[in-house]
């Protein structure tokens, strides 16, 4: 597993509360996406907005992560893999999709001058 970061949303422009911004990343980046590390940067609202995405670039854009009115720091395991016969989730077996291709990263919500510092764990395919 490799820790891709951190890429950045770009510094968010506009009023209190209604400021955006995104950024893509320089380079495409190859694996599969098992976890996403969100830092917040200055001190945005709790209206703040996160969103996660690929840019489309080489296949349909997939989104990978979206945080909807927050403001707290946020390091999580993407999605359950593994379950067992009856169907219920296997504790702490966890798979993410697979991307070839570069990040977009999007703030909404916030305030000028805030931004968030993303964070991919990615594993071989």
């Amino acid at each position: 597993m490799k820790l891709v970061g951190p890429l950045s949303s770009g510094t968010a422009a506009g009023s209190a509360g209604s400021a955006t911004a995104n950024a893509t990343s320089t380079v495409p980046f190859c694996g599969r996406v098992v976890g996403i590390a969100v830092v917040y940067n200055d001190s945005p609202p709790s209206t703040t907005d996160v969103t996660v995405a690929t840019a489309g670039t080489n296949a349909p854009a997939v989104t990978l992560l979206t945080l909807t009115n927050a403001n707290t720091n946020y390091s999580r395991p993407l999605a359950h893999q593994g379950y067992d016969a009856a169907g219920a989730a296997i504790t702490g077996v966890y798979a993410g999709p697979v991307i070839a291709d570069f990040v977009k990263i999007t703030i909404a919500q916030a305030d000028a001058g805030d931004s968030v510092s993303v964070y991919l764990y990615l594993s071989d395919v």
